[in-house]
């Protein structure tokens, strides 16, 4: 905890904003202007100066979408190394709006190398995941088989014989963990789950006028989920060091337990301001659960359903990432595995969604699909040059 966390993408929104004295204004002088709780402070007196504070600007800079992404620059050598093979896509539920929307997204992008996506939902569960794995290794025409938010232990033997049968497995969504290396057979596109943890959770220290309580539901469906926050947790205290803040442990498999544990957490605590839900998926249980208490809400993983809910005004702030460039950065992936080239280590892009931004946003299928709220939306054909596929 001593060690502060600052990740790619953020260093990379920093640069952009460098010099950009306007970008941190976004925030300067507005207040909540309500009596629900955090309220009695105005966003601007966070840093004790009538000049934007660092945290302020670092706010700011959240609230920005990227100028550009990181790209390969190493050409793929076969674009057709996947053609007529299945691309087997299992989440660990797809009833997760960010892995439903990489499915689709992963259908485009396979399609455009010749191949075609199988999508097997995992349900949450171990048992459900092995299967989904096992049905792939079964599949005499898989590519490749891409794991995507769970953790790999969840399904070890499944994805060690996968990769004995000499099927590429990528695990996205996810960190490097010891226990799994990166191999010939093992590729990673890793999670930005610990920028969207901090980029709300800082929202929350500002708004809150740096002495703001917050329970946050951490989700305990691998260790990796928990250790976005944990890595988080110290540029946290840092920013906010009178900053009270409490964990709720939920799960996809016991979704439906989730409602009455977050309403038992309310009434024990009654000084709860902000309900933090790791990943959007929750917000369903989450938004009803705070309807009688006041608490502001903020998520993870925001997909359109959030964002709409930030312009309704039942979500205060919305962390999302770009699962349009983290689909097209799988298949990339998998092209390099399949070709035995090295694979690129991807920043997602993430970006924070609040009142002062969502106005701007537009609120459609098509425009999540494009990636546009991200940054630019030139992705897409960048990949299919590299791929030969353009």
């Amino acid at each position: 905890m001593n060690t502060r966390f600052v990740s790619r993408g953020a260093r990379l929104r920093a640069l952009a904003l460098a010099g950009t004295a306007a970008a941190a204004l976004v925030l300067a002088g507005c207040s909540s202007g309500g009596d629900a709780p955090g309220d009695e402070t105005d966003a601007g007196d966070a840093g004790g100066s009538p000049e934007a504070s660092a945290l302020e600007t670092k706010v700011a800079g959240f609230l920005q979408p990227l100028d550009a992404y990181e790209m390969p620059s190493e050409a793929i050598a076969d674009g057709a190394a996947l053609e007529g093979k299945t691309i087997h896509y299992i989440p660990i539920t797809i009833q997760a709006p960010q892995f439903a929307l990489t499915a689709k997204v992963l259908e485009e992008a396979t399609a455009s190398v010749g191949a075609k996506l199988q999508v097997c939902n995992g349900d949450g569960t171990p048992s459900t995941i092995s299967q989904c794995i096992d049905g792939a290794v079964n599949d005499a025409n898989v590519g490749t088989i891409i794991l995507d938010g769970f953790f790999i232990g969840m399904a070890a033997n499944s994805v060690m014989a996968a990769q004995a049968a000499g099927i590429d497995v990528i695990s996205s969504n996810q960190n490097v963990m010891p226990d799994f290396p990166a191999s010939d057979t093992l590729g990673y596109v890793v999670s930005p789950g610990t920028d969207m943890f901090v980029e709300v959770a800082s929202w929350i220290s500002l708004d809150s006028g740096g002495a703001g309580n917050q329970l946050v539901l951490v989700s305990q469906d691998g260790p990796i989920q928990q250790a976005f926050v944990e890595a988080g947790m110290a540029e946290v205290e840092a920013d906010c060091p009178d900053c009270t803040i409490s964990m709720l442990e939920v799960s996809s498999a016991n979704f439906g337990q989730v409602s009455s544990d977050l309403g038992a957490k309310l009434l024990q605590d009654p000084n709860i301001e902000y309900v933090h839900a790791q990943f959007a998926q929750y917000l369903p249980v989450v938004i009803p659960a705070v309807a009688s208490t006041g608490q502001k809400i903020g998520t993870g993983a925001a997909t359109l359903g959030a964002l709409q809910a930030v312009a309704g005004g039942q979500v205060a702030a919305a962390s999302g990432q770009s699962a349009t460039f983290g689909s097209w950065a799988l298949i990339d992936t998998a092209l390099r595995m399949a070709n035995d080239q090295e694979v690129f280590e991807y920043v997602i892009p993430t970006r924070l969604f609040t009142a002062d931004n969502i106005g701007d946003v537009t609120l459609t299928e098509e425009a999540e699909a494009s990636g546009e709220w991200y940054g630019p939306t030139t992705f897409a054909d960048d990949f299919k040059k590299l791929w030969g596929a353009a």
